[in-house]
């Protein structure tokens, strides 16, 4: 899948303070709305590990959206049943160059993990428009 999105670690040049982003890998724009609600995670007292993961997942959430043409703010619970199978048959790219004997896929408690971020994500977006 093409990476149009990533997570990224950003440090403030004013204060040092580190901070987790999801930009765009083209014009390096940052994802306003998984911006906002990773400083809403760290606004809540939530940990640099829990937004570090949650900007990862929501990184591949948009890149599943970018790659099937779906309106991120809105999918319906097609599209969203679709990203659950998606994240359990699609093979993981793997760790180093040499070719495994057999794909590396997610289990299905990492798909739920990572759903269960994306409805963190739009229950964020709902609430603040």
């Amino acid at each position: 899948m093409e990476q149009t999105y990533v997570a990224e670690r950003s440090i403030s040049p004013a204060n040092g303070a580190e901070r987790w982003v999801v930009a765009d890998t083209r014009t390096y724009d940052l994802h306003a709305e998984a911006c906002a609600f990773l400083a809403g995670l760290r606004s809540k007292g939530r940990s640099p590990n829990t937004e570090r993961v949650y900007a990862g997942r929501l990184a591949l959430y948009l890149n599943y959206c970018a790659q099937h043409r779906i309106e991120w703010s809105c999918p319906g619970f097609m599209a969203l049943s679709g990203l659950q199978q998606w994240l359990v048959t699609t093979p993981l790219p793997a760790r180093s160059r040499r070719t495994p004997d057999t794909p590396r896929h997610r289990s299905q408690g990492t798909a739920n993990a990572v759903m269960t971020a994306v409805t963190d994500f739009l229950r964020f977006g709902a609430l603040h428009g």
